[in-house]
């Protein structure tokens, strides 16, 4: 009986001390940084039956994110995100699997803004701190919370195009600025390393809806104009449980590293 009620007189102190309820924190606060890998027309695959490939150092770039999302209800959530980074390909020059055509390249910085809506089909379980101090660690039932997105956005790319002339003697260059929607989806993870704290980690694909952000596209040779413009993201993310100020919008204020 006495330790039913040490259990009882331990959960008052714990909702008292833990008191955030899952609809008090609503937002969350994304931030990271991560890598690219570009998929067009420019080092692009001679096989048009190819539909993935990866050229280190030829098609990879790196991006900047961030993001708030919004908690409608358990396991549902909506999300604004801001990506900024670097997108580039080149024909690889000594790779026989793959187009060269007078040394095309593309460099370009891009700016991302999307929308998107995420499923958690992980959820995560929830501790009682009456158990943790009854001698539970904090490793006994450990859950990584998981998630599916889908959206959509537009992505402003400024860049540069170059390529050799026919003798070969002059590397010519062109800039260029072109605007697309994109579709987004993916599937990303968290692990809690503090009360309102996780680290992730999300690997999300990128479909143009047109045929420019390499500045090439099936108007301009026949062998263009086979892929859809796309690329991969790949990212480590620091997530904050923000609270809601009484006019329901995120309060900054309120991030806080407590660790566990």
């Amino acid at each position: 009986m006495k330790k039913y009620i040490v259990a009882l007189v331990l959960l008052c102190v714990s909702i008292s001390v833990y008191a955030d309820r899952w609809d008090t924190r609503k937002y969350e606060l994304r931030y990271g940084l991560g890598l690219n890998n570009f998929m067009g027309d420019i080092c692009a695959p001679k096989d048009p039956k190819k539909q993935i490939w990866i050229v280190p150092f030829s098609s990879t770039g790196y991006v900047a994110d961030g993001m708030l999302k919004y908690i409608v209800k358990d396991r549902h959530s909506v999300s604004g995100s801001l990506n900024m980074g670097y997108l580039t390909a080149k024909d690889p020059k000594n790779n026989s699997n793959y187009w060269y055509r007078d040394g095309y390249q593309f460099r370009s910085f891009f700016t991302e803004l999307g929308f998107r809506y995420e499923y958690e089909f992980v959820r995560e379980r929830r501790k009682s701190t009456v158990y943790r101090q009854l001698g539970e660690t904090v490793f006994k039932n450990i859950t990584i919370p998981s998630y599916l997105f889908a959206g959509a956005g537009v992505e402003m790319n400024y860049g540069g195009f170059n390529w050799n002339t026919k003798d070969g003697k002059e590397r010519m260059n062109e800039k260029y600025f072109c605007v697309a929607p994109v579709i987004m989806m993916g599937v990303g993870a968290k692990f809690r390393v503090a009360h309102n704290t996780y680290v992730g980690g999300e690997f999300g694909l990128r479909f143009a809806l047109g045929d420019k952000l390499d500045n090439c596209s099936g108007k301009d040779s026949p062998q263009f104009g086979k892929w859809i413009d796309q690329y991969q993201v790949v990212t480590i993310n620091v997530i904050h449980k923000l609270k809601a100020k009484k006019n329901n919008m995120p309060n900054f204020k309120s991030i806080r590293v407590k660790y566990l």
